[in-house]
């Protein structure tokens, strides 16, 4: 059981890692990939409106995913003490 429990901690946390160097370095890329493409952003307000939305889309998707692999971390730990108890 303990190592059961150990390696779904392990597992968890090296996708948390993985994903969020994946949305740190998918900012990144937007942010730049925006600046490089100023020129045909004329307007100010359009500019901080789509660094806006891709930074609360990636906090979006960063909370679902970290949603998701809390309750699929739940319930193995859930399905294996049922499992253990009976």
């Amino acid at each position: 059981l303990v190592f059961y429990v150990h390696s779904q901690k392990e597992t968890f946390t090296i996708l948390h890692h993985s994903f969020t160097n994946f949305f740190h370095f998918s900012i990144i890329f937007f942010i730049i990939i925006i600046i490089k493409h100023y020129h045909l952003i004329q307007d100010f307000y359009s500019f901080f409106c789509s660094i806006s939305s891709i930074c609360y889309s990636s906090i979006t998707l960063y909370t679902f995913l970290i949603m998701t692999l809390c309750s699929y971390n739940k319930y193995s730990y859930s399905a294996h003490t049922e499992q253990f108890v009976s």
